[in-house]
């Protein structure tokens, strides 16, 4: 065991010694700090050391590896006022970093003391430590490695530290501190002792937690990166004016009726309370500030296709048009694409096509009917129905006064225009080589209206169904007056949104007709899609 161990402890010196340029007969004998204390490169950056008491840690049997700036490159540290605690810190790493760490990469990232980041970095030129070149290979000690700096690493608040502390983003920055929350650790703290009630007093150990930040990004980390558009407080009010009336909702219900036999409802809703106000503004902001972060760092003229997804999901197309004129900025955990204006577009962060699929049973009603659920994967439509599915509406009644129908909930509706379609599937679809039928419908749009009420408007006269092949009728082009959210203001998914917005689809087959035409619709979705403002 001798023997191995010895042989085991001359590969590491060799290793050592390799790293380093060194041979054997000058392997390290002084600590950190007596290395910085024996090279007066270092007197400047060794004085800062000794004020902040860090002296003691660097002769300590702790490993570190310490990125000192010369002296020349020291002077830029006593014009720019930066906090000495954070400047040394920035500059200090646990563990070994020498060259030997690009035997396989050139790229390495460091966590300094403060909890920020750096790059070390093997470059043509040699190697860089943050961007700033090194002097050599470093030098070995004790308890670690001293490698040479020629000007002093760059220290960056992270994204939200930066929000935080410029008065220019204080409108979001206190959009997202509003989500802070700190839990009182009671198993991570030490009692100290008793107040003068009697009452166990901690030295306390509180769990910091963002619900915003859980969802789209955590921007306070330093071991994450992303991208994040930032608008000042110009353009968070630019853009407060611009998302604002999509998001234009109502408040309590007044009163509530609804058709015993056909589902059909009929409310009364406040529109200019308190809480109408409070969650069109919470809907506003949140649909803001959402759209607002990317993973990872983003380079425009790079990033593949000019299109970025962002953490709640949407693609942005023409990056490169989208975010001209912004000033980019290099924080601790990525880049801030700062902008005095709001840049989103509409079509890409919110107002989005939906899409109710017809097999879903949620939010759906019918009367004088029978629903069957069809699939049409073993068909020659398997590729024609959306998920492969659609329903089947047949007549529970042969009365020419109790005509089939069915009534969806449409969920996530915005305070914006739309055209309204129904896509219908041949008999076909569920059967091959079944014969064709089709069928005369009429539709029904039931929603908030600009008083508060919810009503059905006037019958809209569909048209037939093909026999043969998929139908995507026209429904209408419509402007909803208020959004269709949930009355919880943070964090709702649109499934869960409120029951105020309906569409109501009925055959209408007079009596002398069912011998052309069929009182069963086969349905397989329900898509609204957007028309941006330059379309209506």
């Amino acid at each position: 065991m001798v023997s191995v161990m010895a042989l085991f402890n001359a590969c590491q010196d060799n290793a050592w010694d390799d790293h380093f340029n060194q041979d054997a007969s000058s392997a390290a004998t002084q600590n950190i700090l007596e290395i910085l204390e024996s090279d007066s490169r270092f007197s400047r950056f060794l004085d800062i050391v000794k004020a902040e008491g860090m002296d003691s840690v660097l002769k300590s049997d702790q490993t570190f590896t310490v990125w000192a700036p010369d002296n020349n490159a020291m002077e830029a540290f006593r014009t720019d006022g930066s906090d000495e605690d954070h400047f040394l810190k920035n500059h200090i790493s646990r563990y070994i970093y020498n060259i030997s760490d690009f035997a396989d990469t050139s790229y390495v990232r460091i966590k300094m003391l403060n909890g920020k980041f750096q790059e070390y970095e093997k470059t043509d030129g040699g190697y860089t430590f943050a961007g700033r070149q090194l002097e050599g290979a470093g030098r070995a000690a004790t308890n670690g490695v001293v490698h040479s700096l020629t000007a002093v690493a760059p220290f960056y608040l992270n994204l939200y530290e930066e929000i935080k502390n410029n008065s220019s983003m204080s409108s979001l920055a206190g959009y997202l501190k509003s989500f802070d929350t700190y839990e009182f650790d009671k198993s991570a703290s030490s009692p100290v002792g008793k107040n003068d009630l009697g009452q166990i007093v901690y030295d306390s150990v509180f769990n910091y937690y963002n619900e915003w930040m859980h969802r789209y990004g955590d921007i306070y980390l330093e071991d994450s990166t992303y991208t994040m558009i930032v608008p000042t407080n110009q353009g968070w009010s630019d853009g407060y004016e611009k998302v604002y009336p999509y998001f234009r909702t109502f408040g309590r219900v007044i009163t509530s009726t609804e058709n015993t036999t056909t589902h059909v409802p009929a409310r009364t809703y406040e529109t200019t309370d308190n809480l109408a106000d409070s969650l069109s503004r919470a809907f506003t902001q949140e649909n803001m500030a959402k759209n607002l972060v990317f993973r990872k760092k983003a380079t425009p003229g790079a990033i593949p296709g000019d299109s970025l997804v962002n953490t709640a999901g949407n693609s942005f197309h023409n990056i490169s048009q989208l975010i001209a004129g912004i000033q980019e900025q290099t924080v601790s955990n990525g880049v801030m694409w700062k902008t005095g204006s709001w840049i989103l577009r509409p079509e890409e962060a919110f107002h989005k096509q939906i899409t109710v699929e017809a097999e879903r049973t949620s939010g759906r009603t019918n009367a004088y009917s029978n629903i069957l659920s069809q699939s049409a994967a073993s068909t020659i439509y398997a590729d024609s129905v959306s998920g492969q599915k659609f329903i089947e509406v047949t007549a529970s009644s042969t009365s020419a006064r109790q005509q089939p129908m069915v009534q969806f909930t449409i969920p996530g509706v915005l305070a914006a225009t739309y055209d309204v379609y129904v896509v219908f599937a041949p008999a076909q679809a569920g059967t091959d080589n079944v014969a064709s039928d089709s069928t005369r419908v009429n539709f029904y749009l039931n929603y908030v209206h600009e008083d508060g009420r919810m009503y059905e408007d006037a019958v809209i006269n569909g048209g037939v169904t093909k026999g043969k092949g998929m139908t995507a009728m026209f429904v209408k082009r419509i402007k909803f007056p208020f959004s269709n959210f949930s009355q919880t203001a943070f964090g709702k998914d649109e499934e869960y949104a409120d029951d105020c917005v309906r569409l109501r689809i009925q055959t209408s087959v007079a009596s002398n007709e069912t011998t052309r035409m069929t009182r069963t619709m086969r349905i397989d979705k329900i898509v609204l899609k957007p028309v941006t403002e330059t379309q209506e």
